[in-house]
């Protein structure tokens, strides 16, 4: 009898598919990489675009200061006081007609693709006497971003990111 080892028949075969099924695990696995990177770079472009609208918003109040020898966004009280004022603007509401949102929830054919939740915006308004730190009027926006993995038949669990948008605004004039 001869010894099975040295038997070479169909073991070309065997190995051609082994080749290709890790092959198609390989480009699985990069295909999944792709969208999540498509995903949150979307999402960060139309955070980002709606954080400088809020920041282009707040151009009037931000100008009346500078007029004045000042840059920040102030308005003297009643009292004698300077207090700041700015806008929040409508975030959320602009992201949600950019990405077309429900709820926080991009809904692809019935299926999640992703969810925005815990928007937060906070502004820096310049320093009523500028110094050499800040000198311009900013809208940073904090959020977390959770995209389901559709990669491992779902036992994976989904991408989750906290992302910082930070915009800003500076007068020409």
């Amino acid at each position: 009898m001869r010894n099975p080892l040295k038997n070479n028949d169909g073991n070309a075969a065997l190995w051609a598919c082994i080749v290709v099924l890790c092959l198609m695990l390989v480009f699985a696995g990069i295909s999944e990489y792709l969208r999540l990177l498509t995903i949150t770079r979307g999402v960060r472009d139309a955070v980002q675009a709606s954080v400088i609208a809020v920041a282009t918003q707040n151009y009037d109040d931000v100008y009346n200061g500078l007029r004045e020898g000042y840059s920040g966004g102030y308005r003297l009280s009643e009292s004698g006081n300077w207090t700041a004022q700015v806008d929040e603007g409508a975030v959320f509401f602009q992201l949600s007609e950019l990405l077309g949102l429900t709820n926080g929830e991009k809904i692809k054919n019935s299926v999640a693709e992703y969810a925005i939740r815990g928007l937060d915006i906070n502004l820096l308004n310049t320093p009523f006497a500028p110094s050499n730190n800040q000198k311009k009027f900013e809208a940073e926006v904090l959020l977390n971003l959770e995209v389901p993995v559709s990669f491992g038949w779902r036992h994976l669990s989904p991408l989750e990111l906290q992302m910082k948008v930070k915009a800003g605004y500076t007068p020409k004039f």
